[in-house]
């Protein structure tokens, strides 16, 4: 309900008069929880700014990581449906392996992790196992999505983007201080439709559109001289178009192209408020983060992918969840003093999270499934539902010795304990009657402690060296369907190690960050797809995973910026036989590119007086990667992106073209049922549009 109330407030809000924003001297991340300089953290983190994000209109996760080394964001037509990977860890089905973080709020699953990037102060990107401090799920690390705080002179703005295959966007927003006794208001929304990039050729029609309206909120109160809290809220109503899924081997000839007799679609619906309190002591700063995160979907497809009218499928998942954080942090700038010449700053806390989960797959067997499927099914309605119910804790702490010569040891500790239950059921249906109606249920728990070690050298302000090693699992769990009644996976544990140098030049013009990794998996949790279970999840027994890292962004001149990344990984199946007795060991992991990189920047200058041009573009590349443990996979493939246009100082006109070389390639594909055999979906084509915005 919030996203029909957003658009009505905005419009109640008046216009500003002289409206700035205010320009950060440095970059500021919280990777540790805590406000630290990003080029002082012994940790691999990219930190990618809101303003960034509005100036370049970057309007999804996939669109801001681009820039990331050893990060791929596969992204199906269905949002919910998106699945980072770093450094070769990730997850297709069940919850993730890199944890999506929303002003500190975990997303327990990948259902309501991908959102609009609308209303971010700056995304936080933190590379390699982050167990101590994040607890489950963020084996490969943790995209941390932190909200913009309200700036001291208010500003509105309004925005509009019309472009091919019928895009249309409108956005606005509110960020300001309504008082001098520290309350404040950002409000930003979003309306976003497109037709589809791919075609029906059986019905005519465009299958894979899009269309949703989001909204993102955040009140700042000051209850005393001492303490914030920020009420929160984000909302999305998501109303999108069929999967756009054929054979891998047809795409390839004909590039957006299905052949469906029923064309289908995906919904979601997504709302989470939230309530983040911080008291501001002599010694520290005591934080609570309170949330409840409701969310849920449904997605009907044509599940033999062809024109025959055999196999239906329909998809309904929900989950409700409230999350509880607690943690105190001793003063980053004081600290216990430890001899004459050392400091002890120190964190600690804990967590709680208690979720209910919905699932249900129905497979609807069409009269002409034998001309599919050899030898068919039974026609009728083959359904399973899964209730699952999941509580954990966490207690986590973390301790550093600062040295007056510039060195720095710190170490963190967690326990994390889960339960979880599953009540399953599974009928079948012929004209509405039940022949099978058969149950089971599941439950289990987890434990896992989590130690993570640096130690870092700073050799001045502006150069830092460091050496970290780090434990992370992601817990056991139920599949709601899986082949050879496989509904059991076990816990997944990775070891992490990790060298880094960052360095400043210029006092900041010039940026260099490297990192070197080696990451050792037990029992990595593989995202699988049979052609009649569907997608689920089994255990790989050893994985290992190796690369290089290396980012650069710079001011060339006054008008001109520009960034470069690469990123190298060489990754490996050590020990892997899968339920169908296939050895996959020496084979490399699915998604896990050998190579990443990009190019890009700005360049501005004055058009003539008080308006300027300004372009910008990206350039980036993703090597060879496969699909699955067997490795079918694909080529390398680059995409461009350029933008350009005119701004002054409270208006903006863009021109702007996505994929400007119309590279055709395949980001995502997965097993279907014969060996070789793959469905797939094409990535976006080349578009075009332009943009205006005016701001008050």
């Amino acid at each position: 309900p919030m996203i029909f109330i957003l658009p009505a407030f905005l419009v109640l809000l008046p216009p500003q008069d002289d409206a700035t924003v205010d320009e950060p001297q440095t970059t500021v991340v919280t990777a540790r929880k805590i406000e630290e300089p990003l080029d002082r953290v012994p940790i691999a983190v990219t930190a990618i700014d809101g303003e960034v994000l509005h100036d370049a209109h970057v309007r999804t996760m996939e669109e801001a990581l681009q820039r990331v080394p050893n990060l791929v964001m596969t992204e199906f037509t269905a949002r919910r449906l998106s699945f980072p990977y770093i450094r070769g860890i990730g997850s297709g089905q069940g919850e993730p392996a890199v944890v999506t973080y929303v002003d500190g709020v975990p997303q327990l699953t990948l259902g309501s992790s991908n959102l609009p990037t609308v209303g971010l102060d700056r995304i936080e990107i933190l590379r390699g196992p982050q167990s101590s401090l994040y607890g489950r799920n963020a084996l490969g690390g943790v995209l941390h999505m932190v909200s913009a705080r309200p700036h001291k002179d208010a500003s509105t703005y309004y925005g509009a983007t019309t472009g091919d295959y019928g895009l249309f966007e409108f956005e606005a927003g509110f960020n300001g201080m309504l008082d001098d006794k520290g309350t404040g208001l950002t409000v930003d929304v979003l309306h976003s439709q497109r037709d589809g990039y791919t075609e029906n050729t059986v019905t005519g029609n465009d299958i894979d559109s899009r269309e949703s309206t989001f909204g993102r909120a955040n009140l700042y109160l000051a209850p005393s001289e001492n303490s914030q809290l920020r009420l929160g809220i984000y909302s999305e109503r998501a109303r999108d178009g069929g999967f756009a899924l054929a054979s891998l081997s047809a795409l390839e000839v004909n590039p957006h192209k299905v052949f469906y007799d029923f064309e289908g679609s995906t919904e979601r619906d997504v709302v989470a408020p939230s309530m983040v309190y911080e008291w501001f002591g002599d010694g520290g700063t005591f934080t609570s983060v309170s949330s409840y995160t409701d969310w849920e979907i449904l997605e009907t497809s044509d599940f033999d992918f062809s024109p025959i009218d055999g196999i239906r499928r329909t998809t309904t998942e929900e989950q409700q969840y409230f999350y509880q954080e607690l943690r105190y942090a001793s003063d980053p700038e004081g600290g216990i003093e430890i001899g004459e010449s050392s400091k002890l700053r120190w964190l600690a806390g804990m967590s709680f999270f208690s979720a209910d989960s919905g699932r249900s797959a129905a497979n609807d067997f069409r009269p002409y499934v034998g001309m599919v499927i050899n030898p068919p099914p039974p026609v009728g309605v083959d359904t399973n539902r899964g209730e699952f119910d999941d509580t954990g804790i966490g207690v986590f702490g973390q301790a550093t010795l600062a040295t007056e010569s510039g060195w720095e040891f710190s170490a963190g500790l967690r326990y994390d304990r889960e339960d979880k239950e599953a009540a399953l059921n599974h009928t079948f249906e012929i004209g509405g009657f039940p022949v099978l109606d058969e149950n089971r249920a599941f439950d289990d728990d987890f434990d896992q402690v989590s130690p993570s070690f640096s130690v870092a050298h700073h050799f001045d302000e502006d150069s830092t060296a460091y050496l970290s090693a780090g434990m992370s699992f992601k817990a056991g769990g139920f599949n709601l369907t899986a082949p050879g009644n496989a509904y059991f996976y076990d816990p997944e544990e990775a070891t992490s190690y990790e060298v880094g140098y960052k360095r400043r030049f210029d006092e900041g013009k010039y940026n260099l960050r490297l990192a070197a990794f080696t990451i050792d998996w037990d029992d990595m949790q593989l995202s699988l797809f049979d052609l009649t279970a569907g997608g689920y999840v089994d255990n790989a027994g050893s994985s290992t995973s190796a690369g290089i890292e290396a980012e650069f962004d710079a001011a060339l001149t006054e008008n001109l910026t520009a960034f470069a990344s690469l990123g190298t990984a060489d990754t490996e199946f050590d020990n892997f036989v899968d339920n169908f007795s296939q050895d996959f060991s020496g084979n490399t992991l699915p998604f896990a590119p050998d190579l990443t990189w990009a190019v890009g920047g700005q360049y501005t200058s004055e058009f003539r007086e008080n308006l300027d041009f300004v372009a910008r573009a990206i350039y980036r590349g993703v090597g060879d990667f496969y699909y699955d443990p067997a490795n079918m996979g694909q080529e390398s493939y680059e995409v461009l992106d350029v933008r350009a246009g005119l701004r002054s100082g409270n208006w903006s006109f863009d021109l702007f073209l996505r994929n400007a070389l119309d590279e055709e390639y395949f980001p995502i594909a997965f097993g279907a049922g014969a060996p070789g055999a793959f469905i797939a979906e094409t990535g976006a084509p080349r578009t075009f549009g332009f943009s205006v915005r005016l701001g008050f």
